[in-house]
Formats: structure tokens, C-alpha cells, sequence
């Protein structure tokens, strides 16, 4: 006889999680979408799609967001925060068993916003772009929103990678 289980174990997980995934996938497909969003409705999908990979990597996966003062309604570009949050869980957190932590930093000043992912990974040669990936592709966006106004920062070393836009601050309050 095989046991017979009268009860979910998880049904509310599952469900805040569904709700999580949609709201992300919402957001990468709405093709309505303007290309500059407020940084908190940005980092609203950021921490989705976290609490998503949290599930699959549980302790595995630790980050922190720390925002100064008045980033809250700075923009910046659509998903550009997702991608970068992204690549850390890809090459910092998924193929170490101890797993690795990931931070999210904001500020605002002198009419700028300058928005930084770092996680403690292996790091890479960070003169390396492919085109077609994740920072290549950032980096041509940011270059088509902003021509020559924005820049994008790599710092990468065993142990620590950091990654940091640089946009003009456009006054979304």
C-alpha cells in the first residue's frame, strides 16, 4: 500500500510564487512598456524573480537592496536591474555549493543615478562582451536611451564582481 498524503504541503508557497513569476513575465513581455521605469517598480521584479530563485537555492542565496534617500522614484532603464541581479544568481550563486550573496545599491546626486550590483563570485574578465549577452546587450541599450550620458561600470575580481550604471537622473519623482 502506498501512503496516502491528505494534506498540501505547500499550497501557499506555490501560490505566492505563481504570483511572483507572472508579475515578472508581465513585466519582460509588455511590449507597451516605456523603456525607463521607476527604480522602485523595477526592483519590485527584482525581488520577485529573487524570491523565485530563493526557493530553488534556499540559504544557498542571500542578498540585501540599500537605497539612499529619494532613489525610490529615480528612472532607469526597464529590466536593466533584473539582468544584472540575473547574471549574479547565474555565475555567483548556481554553480558554488556554498552558494554567494548578492547587493543592491542606489543613490542620487548631481543630477545623476547610479545603481550597483555586486555579488562575491568567481568574477571574470570583465573586457569580455559577447554580443548577444546579458552585458553587451545592456550596454547597447544604455547607449540607445542615452547616447553618450550614461555608462556602465564593470569591476570584476576573484572573489568580487560589481557592476554599476550610471544614468542621468530624469526626474521621476
Amino acid at each position: 500500500n502506498l501512503p496516502i498524503f491528505t494534506h498540501n504541503l505547500y499550497p501557499a508557497g506555490a501560490e505566492r510564487m505563481t504570483g511572483q513569476l507572472a508579475s515578472l513575465l508581465r513585466s519582460a513581455l509588455d511590449s507597451t512598456a516605456t523603456p525607463l521605469v521607476r527604480l522602485d517598480a523595477e526592483l519590485s521584479i527584482v525581488r520577485a524573480y529573487l524570491d523565485i530563485e530563493q526557493v530553488r537555492f534556499g540559504d544557498r542565496l542571500r542578498y540585501s537592496v540599500n537605497l539612499d534617500e529619494g532613489t525610490v522614484s529615480v528612472m532607469v532603464p526597464r529590466m536593466a536591474l533584473q539582468t544584472l541581479v540575473e547574471n549574479s544568481v547565474k555565475y555567483a550563486v548556481s554553480p558554488r555549493r556554498e552558494g554567494g550573496s548578492i547587493a543592491v545599491r542606489a543613490s542620487v546626486g548631481d543630477g545623476r543615478v547610479r545603481v550597483t550590483v555586486e555579488d562575491d563570485g568567481p568574477g571574470f574578465d570583465a573586457a569580455l562582451r559577447p554580443d548577444g549577452h546579458g552585458l553587451a546587450l545592456l550596454d547597447a541599450r544604455l547607449a540607445m536611451l542615452f547616447g553618450n550620458r550614461a555608462s556602465m561600470r564593470v569591476d570584476s575580481r576573484a572573489g568580487h564582481t560589481g557592476v554599476t550604471l550610471d544614468v542621468p537622473d530624469s526626474g521621476g519623482g
